[in-house]
């Protein structure tokens, strides 16, 4: 049973799902998004709630929805899947590893500051394995700023916590591209990894599992 404390957050979502139903357009869709954004980023008492409701286990994490960070929690999925609502926090300090996104992005901070580092890729990208990257911009967002992040090649990034204080972010996610993993690159060697949501990673094991048994029982 939902908390009632979540009425109102799922009540603005359940408006922007019937808004960008009537949008086709990518560009369209990333426009609403990122006027809509803000105001829930702005609104205190939802993002009290909605933080009140993880805390006390009425919105649990999903780990079917979840992709590649161990503090991203799924809040909203549009029943179209047209977009996602997730929320993901920053431990003072520290940054996720360098990544790309499968979907286009909206994302922003609700208290505090938001760290962004962008980067750019310097080689063709004809090699799946390896990347030269060099930072293109950092930035630091306050709350009710936004960063957009671009499928692939052009949203390579990480996002964190530049100051001593926990960050919380809020994303906005559009629909995924066919590609169904996200990958992570060292900068420092250049190796790119990719990471599959772990309903999708448990699936390639028991299949690589039932490839290994297949073997064994084999005459």
């Amino acid at each position: 049973m939902r908390d009632k404390r979540l009425t109102g957050f799922f009540e603005r979502c359940r408006n922007w799902s019937a808004k960008m139903a009537g949008i086709e357009k990518t560009p369209e869709r990333m426009r609403f998004m990122s006027e809509a954004l803000p105001d829930l980023l702005l609104d205190r008492v939802q993002v009290g709630d909605i933080l009140q409701a993880i805390e006390t286990g009425a919105l649990p994490r999903q780990p079917a929805q979840s992709g590649l960070f161990d503090s991203e929690i799924l809040l909203y999925l549009d029943p179209g899947r047209r977009f996602s609502i997730r929320l993901y926090f920053h431990e003072p300090g520290r940054y996720t590893p360098i990544h790309d996104h499968s979907a286009w992005g909206i994302s922003g901070t609700p208290f505090g500051t938001l760290g962004v580092i962008r980067y750019r890729r310097l080689d063709d990208g004809a090699d799946e394995r390896f990347a030269r990257l060099e930072k293109a911009r950092e930035l630091a967002l306050a709350p009710g700023e936004l960063d957009t992040v671009w499928p692939l090649e052009g949203g390579i990034h990480q996002t964190g916590s530049p100051t001593r204080e926990l960050n919380v972010m809020i994303s906005a996610y559009g629909s995924p591209m066919r590609r169904l993993y996200i990958r992570t690159f060292d900068a420092a060697t250049g190796r790119i990894q990719r990471h599959f949501p772990p309903k999708i990673h448990l699936r390639r094991l028991a299949q690589q599992a039932a490839g290994l048994m297949g073997k064994g029982t084999a005459p």
